[in-house]
């Protein structure tokens, strides 16, 4: 009986270490996708100064030599947009965002093979607001606001050919596995570590115990993190000696993604250590209902 009681406690803790990887797969897919979104890819532009950057080094392009910011211009241009607007527009605080959005789109094109990626309404309604306040406080353009509309419409059709054809921009990358980490649906993981905690009440026949045998990986994963989050100093030198010429486009996705592991992680550990306080609680009014009887 005694060892009957043993196997099903080693049975247990094994449960938990699975728990535990489970855990720290669920933050780096969390994480992975976070990183790629509108609003973080806007402020990895500006913290990267993406539209200083040479668009070959962003695309593949054979234009080395114009930067993001000149094909930008130049293009806005040939969209007939006054140069006045066009530099309100690039020096406006929207455009991360309309950036965001735009390469988050990009993103999607390259992995999933979409097609090319197109500014969201949200994003070209944004654009237009700030070319109409430009056309505003520019009192010597004579130009009706509804063809600068159009001209804002034509320029974000034009961003399109910016972007390269998906396998230039690819190559050899393994897009299959970026693929499927990035389309993985993690429901899985939270169904395979639900299975893991049923496992753990038929082994200790209880239903409060397993409490333990979760919050224990939930802290030890959320304190691996959050200090791995908090090691950017270390972690962005390491990388960078290693890719001295790629410093200003790794370095701030370093950063935004790490930050993004250091909040997970301290949510991960907070929420393992409410759990241990719970099942703390409930164990003493156990004891404490058994002394009783």
């Amino acid at each position: 009986m005694k060892i009957l009681k043993i196997i099903r406690k080693a049975i247990a803790i094994n449960c938990s270490i699975l728990i535990f990887f489970l855990i720290v797969a669920l933050v780096f897919l969390y994480s992975g996708k976070s990183v790629i979104n509108q609003e973080n890819l806007s402020n990895y532009i500006e913290d990267a100064d993406v539209l200083n950057m040479d668009v070959n080094m962003i695309f593949n392009l054979e234009e080395s030599g114009i930067t993001l910011n000149e094909k930008i211009y130049q293009l806005g241009i040939e969209s007939e947009i006054p140069e006045q607007i066009l530099d309100d527009i690039i020096s406006s605080d929207e455009i991360n965002i309309i950036l965001g959005d735009f390469f988050s789109n990009t993103i999607n094109y390259l992995v999933n093979g979409d097609e090319k990626p197109q500014l969201s309404i949200d994003s070209i309604n944004k654009m237009i607001e700030v070319a109409n306040n430009s056309l505003d406080n520019h009192l010597n353009l004579i130009l009706d606001s509804e063809v600068l509309d159009s001209y804002i419409q034509n320029f974000c059709n034009k961003l399109t050919d910016i972007v390269p054809e998906r396998q230039e921009v690819i190559g050899r990358l393994p897009i299959t596995y970026i693929q499927d980490f990035l389309n993985f649906n993690p429901l899985y993981l939270y169904l395979a570590i639900l299975v893991l905690i049923i496992v753990i009440v038929v082994c200790l026949l209880s239903i409060y115990r397993p409490l333990k045998y979760l919050a224990i990986p939930m802290i030890i994963s959320g304190v691996l993190f959050a200090i791995l989050g908090s090691m950017n100093n270390f972690i962005n030198s390491y990388v960078i000696s290693n890719l001295d010429g790629l410093k200003p486009l790794i370095s701030p996705f370093i950063t935004i993604i790490l930050t993004i592991i250091f909040k997970v992680g301290v949510l991960v550990s907070f929420s393992g250590v409410f759990i241990m306080i719970t099942y703390v609680v409930i164990n003493r009014i156990v004891i404490n209902s058994h002394k009783t009887k």
